[in-house]
């Protein structure tokens, strides 16, 4: 079980490339653009992102000292937790800003659209990693 959970504390590093690639590429369409009314945006959502994968990856590794069928069932738990909390974040954040009770919804718009390529992102490559490593606890049972 040693090497499973040095694997998941490695896909903290995974997530981590992943997050700062993004950010790269938003903040370069932002200049690219000439327009940086998205950085506060992009702020939280990196924030989020980063929460959000360093959580997975405590979760995950204490799953994996118990064992496979814990992993599957955590992460389901997690993503489900994960689910939840970015649609509060999304709304809280929105209603803050005033945008959920004017007529122009495109900052809205925009700033639904750059969290979830953030969180579509992370989840296929947390599910993606799950199914590797339960094919790895398969393996080897």
């Amino acid at each position: 079980m040693s090497e499973l959970t040095n694997k998941v504390s490695r896909h903290w590093k995974h997530s981590l490339w992943i997050v700062v690639v993004m950010a790269l590429a938003a903040l370069m369409i932002m200049n690219i653009r000439n327009d940086t009314s998205m950085v506060e945006q992009l702020i939280l959502t990196v924030v989020f992102s980063l929460v959000s994968a360093g959580s997975f990856v405590a979760i995950e590794r204490h799953a994996a000292k118990k064992g496979g069928i814990t992993m599957m069932k955590m992460f389901l738990a997690h993503s489900t937790l994960r689910m939840i909390v970015a649609a509060a974040v999304i709304i809280i954040y929105a209603n803050a800003k005033g945008w959920l009770h004017t007529e122009d919804k495109k900052p809205l718009l925009t700033f639904v659209i750059l969290f979830a390529v953030f969180y579509f992102t992370l989840l296929v490559v947390d599910i993606v990693k799950v199914m590797k490593w339960q094919g790895s606890i398969q393996h080897s049972a």
